[in-house]
């Protein structure tokens, strides 16, 4: 057990502790975190799924169904859980945050949103978050992501150079192998100029020598018909551009495109403001001060990163919001220590 999991233990156990068997509710005084801070978990895909026999790329899922439901279940009754609107209207009213603030994102608009989370959510009474690439959305096509995971488990070589990757031949005949592969490509991809990025991506199949069949996708993503579904039952929607780059690596005209087009499809598809946006790949490097203005230009209110933390936004830049990140291979107690106990679990 690592450090990090042992003090989860220890610190997952102590969470029981600030729960009032009576209300439900954090006992005591004080709750972590405190007025004016929020809690933004970020979550991809939940899906039930053999990590080792899946044909598409693996980190994004999130958690099992049921690990979800635990998840669920200890924010509801420990959390006041709210939508960007929600924090937007308190803001503007001048009204303070509950103590307890927490807002569930998820990233890409896969299907399994609908299918595997919308249920658990709708059933425990929770606003979510989901945050669309909307080029995606009643599209059969791949994200590039998937389609590097995907092209790199069916290939039919079991080597290839690819000289703007690795200076080696790339392994590709074992499963550690492939693993690399797949990280090695990920980390260029995402340094890559994005018509580098698509060109390469166009190209991948034929080096690899992987035969994607058409319609590989269908199914994958949301469809309008069922975002407007969860849309009429709490669930809110951002933008996480169209096409999915990582804004630092497009011209001004794509950052532009990518923001307003974006936001333009949700509010004429759902009737409603899309105030969020969540910047693809967003950790540090992936957006910057030129971003976040194109997104106040744009009309966004805030703006989601992907680095860790918890967002005080008295004190925090509206368009560089930390979330905390849900991962498959979380325990129950690392997920609860990492939400009461967030600054000493960010440390480690």
């Amino acid at each position: 057990m690592s450090n990090r999991e042992l003090a989860a233990a220890v610190l997952g156990s102590r969470a029981g502790q600030f729960v009032s068997r009576r209300s439900g509710q954090f006992a005591g005084r004080r709750s972590p975190g405190g007025s004016g801070s929020v809690r933004i978990l970020a979550y991809h895909r939940v899906l039930d799924a053999d990590p080792d026999n899946f044909a598409f790329d693996e980190g994004v899922i999130s958690a099992s169904t049921e690990a979800f439901y635990h998840q669920m279940d200890f924010v509801r009754r420990n959390f006041d859980v709210l939508s960007f609107k929600e924090i937007c209207d308190l803001e503007t009213a001048g009204k303070s945050l509950p103590r307890r603030a927490l807002i569930i994102t998820f990233d890409d608009g896969y299907r399994d949103n609908y299918t595997q989370a919308f249920p658990v959510l709708k059933q425990m009474g929770l606003p979510a978050t989901i945050f669309l690439a909307t080029g995606h959305i009643g599209q059969s096509r791949l994200f590039w992501w998937d389609t590097i995971a995907y092209c790199v488990k069916h290939a039919r070589r079991k080597t290839v150079n690819l000289e703007c990757v690795s200076s080696s031949p790339i392994d590709l005949a074992t499963p550690d192998g492939r693993r690399d592969a797949i990280t090695a490509i990920l980390r260029w991809v995402k340094q890559a100029p994005d018509e580098m990025k698509n060109r390469f991506l166009d190209g991948l199949s034929r080096e690899l020598d992987a035969d994607p069949p058409d319609g590989l996708a269908g199914g994958m993503h949301l469809s309008w018909d069922e975002v407007r579904q969860m849309a009429d039952s709490g669930i809110e929607f951002g933008s996480h551009t169209v096409t999915h780059p990582i804004l630092t690596n497009v011209d001004a005209a794509t950052l532009d495109l990518e923001l307003i087009e974006s936001k333009k499809t949700i509010e004429r598809q759902l009737g409603r403001d899309c105030i969020a946006l969540a910047y693809p790949v967003g950790g540090r490097g992936k957006f910057d001060e030129s971003v976040k203005e194109a997104a106040r230009r744009a009309g966004y209110r805030y703006g989601l990163s992907y680095d860790e933390g918890v967002a005080a936004l008295r004190d925090s830049d509206r368009y560089a919001l930390p979330r905390i990140h849900v991962e498959s291979d979380q325990t129950l107690n690392l997920f609860r220590a990492s939400l009461m106990f967030p600054g000493l679990m960010f440390r480690g």
